[in-house]
């Protein structure tokens, strides 16, 4: 499957990438600048899109798929607002849409109330993100996490509706296995769940949901 990364400026995305080349899917890198190209490559991208060459929604071209991971966007970028991001994921969905990708997962570590929040200052766009997502017509699934650590992947998590024993963190190895894994498991598709560190394989919890 050719899967369009966005978020490949966090240390999630590039696990993201190297994941999805180890699962033999043929992953988009979507990178600001172009010093960022080898790097991309090197863990595996098929193609690298960068900004500065490039326009965004060309990105999405001949994709299957899209993995989104939320503040991480080459069009955040460091000590730009989240409203921003906000918009970034809205015009990564229209543009989905547009090149008929059926398949979009989207990483979110804002929780519902502050979506909620963000929406009364957005000056007039309809819907936040998520909401937009789950109304277009692609198989979508929303992961929520706990806050992403730089620590080894243990490759057990917690997921569901919510969350009993939030851990408070969760190492971004384990997340990207999260978002790679999601693509074709069919028991996560048009669904919004919670995910953080905890006792159950990653592929056994996406299974119970």
């Amino acid at each position: 499957m050719r899967v369009l990364v966005i978020g490949t400026e966090d240390m999630t995305g590039e696990h993201v990438v190297k994941q999805l080349a180890d699962r033999h899917h043929n992953p988009v890198a979507l990178v600001g600048a172009e010093n960022k190209v080898e790097e991309m490559v090197k863990l595996g991208a098929r193609d690298v899109v960068s900004l500065e060459k490039r326009d965004f929604s060309s990105a999405f071209s001949g994709c299957e798929a899209v993995i989104y991971l939320s503040g991480a966007s080459p069009r955040t970028g460091e000590g730009k607002p989240i409203l921003v991001d906000h918009q970034s994921v809205i015009d990564s969905v229209k543009a989905a849409k547009k090149h008929g990708v059926k398949r979009f997962v989207l990483m979110n570590t804002m929780r519902a109330k502050e979506m909620e929040s963000l929406d009364s200052s957005t000056n007039g766009v309809k819907y936040h993100s998520e909401e937009l997502l789950r109304q277009e017509k692609l198989t979508y699934t929303v992961i929520r996490t706990s806050m992403p650590v730089d620590k080894p992947g243990i490759g057990k998590v917690e997921a569901g509706p919510s969350i009993v024993h939030d851990k408070g963190e969760i190492p971004k190895e384990d997340i990207a296995s999260v978002l790679v894994k999601a693509l074709d498991t069919k028991e996560v598709y048009n669904k919004t769940f919670h995910v953080t560190s905890g006792e159950i394989l990653i592929d056994e919890a996406l299974q119970r949901l």
